[in-house]
Formats: structure tokens, C-alpha cells, sequence
């Protein structure tokens, strides 16, 4: 099977380099990353402007541009056999709730799943500088030899890690994504009487505590699965739409 990683940490990040390592002993590996750290960047696209895509090995490219970028270049740039999957990750920190809209880890493996390719998200809890991730690298390993058969095309699968976890993939929690709470701060920086700089200089985080969700998942130190369907029409808003435009 020819895997397609990516992320949106960059290409030199710690986690992605972990699944190199240890999906390379079993699977077929290409990488294409961004160059540089682009996180929050969602499904962009870039259009109507070039991109530095660089080589480093036959297996291995670099894209000046968003996660989605990568995976679309790797996809339709002629440098790549026809993928099998996407894997996006190890993302430095957890995309859990409504942080999946916003996340280009997300939005990398989502971009997978529009083009009819297997497709899992990872991220992870563990923030530390220097933290190898591989025991989570180790665990999607062992999750594609053993669960793979009950994957469908066309889905993102979405694996998140606690900082501390059950190794047995019979302890793997299947959640539905729990809704994020943020409150976000700006510095401001006038220019002049009708214009200034923003900074979005601080974002707290919280979520809503509901059962059966990727946060009560989390933090009961499991890891979480949560099929996202890449269909956000909401069937039952349009059956009421239907129902009350056309009896006026």
C-alpha cells in the first residue's frame, strides 16, 4: 500500500518524521510537506500564484504552500505514483471538536478524502520541544495491520492522543467530536486614525463536557477515533427549510 504523509507542522517536524520512520517498515512511504509551519490554514488552496516545490529524495518533497497544497501537488504533480491513502500528522497539539474545521492537519487528510483516498488525521496532546512521538507512530502502525479491512474511502478518520495512553488498540475509544470553546485577545497597533495592525496574541481553550466525545475520550487518557463525513449538509434544517419556504 503507498502511503502519502503530510501535515501542517512542516516537513521537518518531529512527528511526521516518526511516521517515516515507522510506517517505512511495513509500507510503501512518499512525504510531501510544507516547507515551513502552517498551521490553522484549514482545506486552503493556493491559486493564481506559483509554489517552490523542492525535491530532496525520490520519495521525499517540500511545497512552499498549505497542507492541502502538498497533498494536491503529490496527487496531481506528476512526482508520485497514484496514492493509496493520506496520512496527515503527527500534529503538535490536539484537533479535537470544532478545531477540526481550522486545523490544516485536518484539512490535509480532508483533502485525501475528497479525492476518493483512504484518510487519517493524527495529532497529539504532547507539546514538548524535543518529544520523538514515535509510541504514537508505533500505534497507527499497528492500527493500519490490524483495523485497515473496516476503513472506507472518502472519510477522515480522526486519531487523537493524550499525552499519556493505553498501548492496546482494544482500549481505542470511537467518539463523536465534542464542541470547542474559545475566547480569543488581540493586540492592537494603531497606524493611523482609520487603520490598525491585529494581532491575535492569545486564544483560551475550552469545550464542552458531553459524553461519548473526543474531549471525554481525552481526558480519561484514551485515544479517540472520530469519523468526520466530508457531506456537512444538515438534513434536518433542510427538510424544515423545504417544509416551511414552500408553505407561505
Amino acid at each position: 500500500m503507498k502511503i502519502l504523509l503530510s501535515n501542517d507542522d512542516g516537513i521537518s517536524s518531529l512527528g511526521i518524521q516518526a511516521l517515516k520512520k515507522v510506517l517505512s517498515s511495513e509500507f510503501d512511504i512518499y512525504l510531501s510537506a510544507p516547507s515551513k509551519e502552517k498551521s490553522a490554514t484549514s482545506q486552503a488552496l493556493t491559486i493564481f500564484k506559483k509554489m517552490v516545490v523542492e525535491k530532496h529524495d525520490d520519495k521525499t518533497y517540500s511545497v512552499g504552500g498549505f497542507p492541502t497544497d502538498s497533498v494536491n501537488v503529490a496527487i496531481f504533480g506528476k512526482i508520485f505514483p497514484e496514492m493509496d491513502m493520506v496520512i496527515s500528522g503527527i500534529n503538535r497539539g490536539v484537533n479535537m471538536g470544532h478545531d477540526v474545521h481550522y486545523s490544516g492537519t485536518v484539512g490535509a487528510a480532508r483533502h485525501g478524502a475528497v479525492h476518493g483516498l483512504y484518510s487519517i488525521a493524527v495529532s497529539s496532546g504532547n507539546r514538548e520541544e524535543n518529544y520523538d512521538y514515535l509510541q504514537e507512530a508505533e500505534y497507527i502502525l499497528e492500527f493500519l495491520k490490524n483495523q485497515f479491512s473496516a476503513l472506507k474511502k472518502g472519510i477522515v478518520y480522526n486519531i487523537n492522543f493524550p499525552i499519556e495512553f493505553s498501548k492496546n488498540l482494544k482500549d481505542l475509544k470511537l467518539t463523536k467530536l465534542g464542541k470547542r470553546t474559545y475566547s480569543d485577545e488581540y493586540h492592537i497597533f494603531p497606524i493611523s486614525e482609520k487603520k490598525s495592525q491585529y494581532l491575535l496574541a492569545l486564544t483560551e481553550l475550552g469545550y464542552v463536557n458531553e459524553e461519548g466525545t473526543d474531549f471525554e475520550a481525552y481526558y480519561n487518557h484514551q485515544v479517540s477515533l472520530s469519523p468526520i463525513h466530508l457531506d456537512t449538509t444538515h438534513d434536518d434544517e433542510l427538510v424544515e427549510l423545504q417544509n416551511s419556504f414552500f408553505n407561505l
